[in-house]
């Protein structure tokens, strides 16, 4: 009489199961080692390894990560894309053009942002390796909002907040220095434009061209 031989339990383990046991043995290495993993992963892969955890995800986004790579000679180049999507939820969206591992061709890989950016009608400029995302909408509110990003390590922070609220507001960068204009109910020449020193990170109010000019061009 013939009997049908026994499986070893390894192998009744699912797909699911064997990655859950994979996933689970990764979250229980110590932090330096989690980031010279990591530092060692192409940024292309990035978006995806953000899901794995939340922990992965605070990695992901540290300046941590980015001194790792600059140790290990793993650090990239990128080119920045800023992409206002119309009629859609995530309006604003912020890019980096990688190349594939030992390919020539390139593709746009998703920058992870915090939820606090603004993402309707915001305006963004870039000083030096940091982007500015300024103002916007949070909330159906105006925002004072400032938020920059570090292209070398990927980290987004909260800077001084705008002296007035504003909605889609007209930036533009002078001698290191952000100047924003617009966006603001109950328009007053006294408020009608504000500058950001990047060195001192504070906000003052520029002398207005006049009531009547600003109120041409903001309708403009």
């Amino acid at each position: 009489m013939e009997t049908t031989p026994k499986r070893s339990k390894t192998l009744l383990m699912s797909n699911g199961e064997e990655r859950r046991s994979m996933t689970f043995g990764i979250e229980m290495l110590p932090d330096d080692l989690v980031l010279s993993c990591l530092a060692r992963v192409p940024r292309m892969y990035y978006p995806i390894l953000s899901l794995v955890s939340k922990r992965f995800r605070s990695f992901l986004t540290s300046t941590e990560l980015y001194q790792t790579r600059n140790l290990l000679g793993s650090t990239e180049s990128f080119l920045f894309v800023c992409l206002r999507i119309v009629n859609d939820s995530n309006p604003l969206r912020l890019f980096t053009l990688c190349r594939r591992p030992n390919s020539l061709t390139k593709v746009m890989v998703p920058i992870l942002s915090p939820d606090s950016i603004p993402k309707f009608l915001p305006d963004v400029v870039l000083v030096g390796s940091n982007i500015y995302v300024i103002g916007g909408l949070i909330n159906n509110n105006a925002s004072h909002n400032v938020m920059v990003m570090d292209c070398r390590s990927h980290t987004w922070r909260e800077a001084q907040g705008m002296c007035v609220p504003r909605v889609s507001p007209s930036a533009c960068v002078l001698d290191g220095k952000i100047y924003v204009a617009g966006g603001c109910k109950n328009l007053d020449a006294t408020m009608w434009m504000e500058v950001f020193d990047t060195k001192t990170e504070s906000w003052e109010f520029v002398s207005s061209p006049g009531e009547e000019i600003c109120r041409e061009l903001t309708s403009c």
